[in-house]
């Protein structure tokens, strides 16, 4: 007498009835209504927020282009659009050539202490608050920070330098937070091409530079294309860093949009520079999908 199959048993257990097999995915009907929550909240808290500082920008003070007009006539405005725009670009190139050379030492075989130093040194930012990493740098780059006193025991200066308030340290402060998205968007695009087609390069005679150059490079352009448009993006919108590192001397167009709102009350005025950053980041981000390509872009964060 042969056994009971095992899809026997549980047609027993079940009293005979069929069952549908399993699968991961859900009827259309409740993926809609597990959606619904998450679309409501976009529409109130992303949607709603930015269609309405548009239209205030055209609809408050006196209306149309006069505070576009505004924005581009004052030389305060001005000025703190050149700086954000020239340092945000300073951040985004020190970031793909720092998280480049990071996310090709964890992408290549090396000590597992190694990788797991390199990990650390990436992640440890993003389990700090931006303000307690600016801090740390006002700390680190204080005429009495650690910096300064390091050089003049070594005898290197006599004075110490003015590193805070300065370009240079609103500069490495974003870099330092700016980093891990780098890295974290590179990542994929590096780790996932096939080293030996450098190896293969070099067998035909080709240089290492060259090989680099002509096989590397666009194989991990999507990489470098996803990493560049988010750093810059998110750069030209820092806060924080630029105040408490930059202070008065440096300004950013986040710091005049609030010295708008909330010392000069013009608020029009803010709306319009608000507009001109959130435009800015958009043609950003859709001139890279137009040069890289959907496909492309999101085969380089790995999606």
């Amino acid at each position: 007498m042969s056994n009971p199959s095992s899809t026997q048993l549980l047609a027993t257990v079940s009293g005979g009835r069929k069952r549908k097999p399993w699968s991961a995915s859900l009827p259309r009907p409740t993926a809609i209504l597990m959606v619904i929550p998450l679309v409501i909240l976009v529409l109130l808290f992303v949607v709603y927020p930015l269609v309405k500082l548009t239209v205030d920008a055209f609809t408050q003070g006196e209306g149309g282009f006069s505070n576009f007009a505004a924005v581009f006539l004052s030389g305060a405005i001005r000025n703190s659009m050149v700086n954000t725009l020239v340092m945000s670009v300073i951040v985004t190139a020190l970031c793909l050539v720092i998280g480049g050379t990071l996310a090709w030492i964890l992408a290549t075989p090396q000590r597992a202490w190694v990788k797991g130093l390199v990990w650390a040194a990436i992640l440890l930012p993003f389990w700090m608050g931006v303000i307690v990493k600016t801090y740390a740098w006002a700390v680190l780059l204080a005429k009495n920070g650690v910096i300064n006193s390091l050089l003049i025991s070594i005898g290197v200066i006599d004075q110490p330098l003015s590193l805070l308030y300065t370009p240079f340290a609103v500069v490495l402060g974003m870099t330092y937070t700016m980093l891990p998205y780098a890295v974290l968007a590179m990542y994929p695009t590096i780790s996932g091409f096939n080293r030996e087609l450098l190896n293969s390069s070099r067998i035909l005679g080709s240089s290492r530079t060259g090989a680099m150059l002509k096989i590397w490079l666009p194989n991990v352009t999507p990489g470098l294309a996803a990493a560049a448009a988010i750093v810059f993006a998110i750069s030209i919108g820092f806060y924080i860093t630029p105040v408490l590192l930059g202070g008065a001397q440096v300004p950013f167009m986040a710091s005049v949009i609030g010295d708008d709102i909330f010392s000069f009350f013009n608020y029009p005025r803010a709306a319009a520079s608000s507009v001109v950053l959130l435009v800015t980041a958009l043609v950003v981000l859709l001139v890279t999908l137009r040069a890289v390509g959907a496909r492309a872009l999101k085969g380089g964060l790995g999606g």
